[in-house]
């Protein structure tokens, strides 16, 4: 098969399927369509070079890969760094479910002596 015809049919036709993947999961890149174009001139040169089993799945890898690229560049990774971990509250402080029940069930059995 021809490399154009290939691609056409084996990597543009996932066009729709890419921007909607990219725009997704990298919500701060701002023209994905910059990826999108970059993503197939790799994909293109490395059609000429060696062959690729699954299209798709390459497609997307680069896409992935070309997306990281401008976030870094752009200083907008998408990864923020947490500090202190140790200082994190992890634990939920307030009453379990237990407790509550228990309370609650104080307030009925309350609420029926002094109705009596």
């Amino acid at each position: 098969m021809e490399q154009s015809q290939w691609f056409a049919n084996e990597v543009h036709a996932h066009d729709s399927q890419l921007k909607s993947y990219l725009r997704g999961s990298f919500p701060a890149v701002r023209d994905v369509e910059d990826v999108v174009q970059e993503s197939y001139l790799r994909v293109w040169k490395a059609c000429a070079t060696q062959p690729i089993h699954s299209a798709k799945a390459f497609l997307f890898t680069v896409a992935r890969h070309v997306a990281l690229k401008v976030l870094r560049k752009n200083g907008n990774a998408p990864f923020v760094p947490l500090g202190d971990l140790a200082a994190l509250r992890v634990l939920d402080e307030g009453p379990n479910a237990a407790e509550t029940a228990d309370v609650q069930e104080k307030i009925d059995l309350l609420a029926d002596a002094v109705m009596a």
